[in-house]
């Protein structure tokens, strides 16, 4: 049976639970596209409409297998039981709290156009909604099996990473932007600071401004590692949905991204430094490659800058951590397996070629 074919055999009201889902996602990617087209922090959000989707992809056959009641024929109905009826009372709440939200945050971006706390509640909005009306379509199955407690929220969380992916793409870490870059700011010039006088290297420091022997250094918001931050938060996020089986797992592995994000901040933090140590402070906006560049009037500019070695320790940064991220999933996934017998045995229990000892 085909995908399609399963899509359609569902109820009317899971697929029309579906379409409205999907029609509350396209609004917030409409609004999202501002951020990402104009900022470069989050650029890559161009990348988790594509991401979501793959991951409803791949849990596919998880939708699809606990919607249709494939392989629970012997399994009874579900007795309802307080527990149910109080979760299933939070998660209506829940709903019609996160459509007002989502409400609320459209009025703010209508009347004032793009807007933090608009994004933000929409964001905000759309996971809950999306949660919502995963655990309200999995009451029961197509064959009219009532489902526990434990198998609609399990199936609820298999949309956990398309309901909450679209907070990381630009409204929640812009929302604490100015706060977030103060304290990473503060952190990276310090840290940066304290390893040069360990060192022994001439250092003095204003604010968030390093004098050097050649010059000054000033750490800029783009050193504060936002965009490593929410890129590392990301793709974390992504890693663990689709390669990670257990919960923990897949908390364990978002914080240890944003940690990896902070250090491998603080390593491009120390080699700009560095290099405008040995080099003068102008010569990390200086250009690896020079690319001369004709003017209209015919005449050619030997300035133009191909590439910055600022430009270069970030790429190279981002690029080291996501190597590190894919080296990490198999260590999460690294399991013990049970020793193996050396010597094979008959379903009697003896073995091959040995003849039987006689009795005492």
């Amino acid at each position: 049976m085909s995908k399609k074919a399963d899509f359609f055999s569902l109820p009317r009201t899971t697929q029309f639970a579906f379409w409205l889902g999907l029609v509350f996602v396209g609004l917030v990617i409409y609004d999202q596209v501002f951020y990402w087209s104009n900022m470069e922090d989050y650029s890559f959000g161009y990348l988790v409409p594509i991401f979501v989707g793959y991951v409803v992809y791949d849990r596919w056959p998880k939708i699809r297998a606990l919607l249709l009641g494939e392989g629970d024929d012997k399994l009874p109905s579900a007795p309802p039981n307080a527990l149910m009826r109080v979760t299933t009372v939070v998660f209506y709440s829940g709903l019609v709290l996160a459509l007002l939200m989502f409400l609320l945050g459209g009025m703010i971006l209508a009347s004032q156009g793009p807007s933090n706390q608009g994004s933000m509640l929409m964001a905000a909005g759309l996971g809950g909604i999306v949660l919502g009306l995963a655990y309200l379509v999995a009451r029961d199955d197509v064959k009219g099996r009532i489902l526990s407690w434990k198998e609609r929220l399990g199936f609820t969380f298999l949309f956990l990473f398309p309901a909450l992916a679209w907070l990381i793409s630009a409204p929640m870490v812009m929302y604490m932007d100015s706060t977030v870059k103060l304290v990473l700011l503060e952190w990276v010039t310090r840290i940066v600071y304290t390893v040069f006088n360990f060192l022994g290297f001439t250092v003095i420091r204003e604010g968030n401004v390093l004098e050097l022997p050649k010059g000054e250094v000033g750490v800029a918001d783009a050193c504060s590692g936002v965009r490593s931050l929410t890129g590392c938060i990301f793709v974390g996020s992504f890693m663990a949905a689709v390669f990670l089986d257990r919960f923990w797992k897949k908390v364990l592995m978002v914080i240890l991204s944003m940690i990896l994000a902070f250090v491998t901040n603080i390593i491009r933090s120390l080699f700009l430094t560095g290099w405008a140590y040995a080099y003068g402070s102008g010569a990390i906006d200086g250009d690896i490659f020079r690319n001369p560049h004709t003017l209209p009037d015919g005449t050619t500019n030997p300035d133009f800058v191909f590439a910055s070695v600022h430009d270069i320790a970030g790429y190279s940064v981002m690029g080291l951590t996501f190597v590190i991220l894919l080296m990490l999933l198999p260590i999460f996934n690294f399991k013990i397996a049970p020793p193996e017998d050396d010597e094979e045995y008959d379903h009697a229990g003896k073995h091959p070629g040995r003849e039987p000892e006689p009795n005492a």
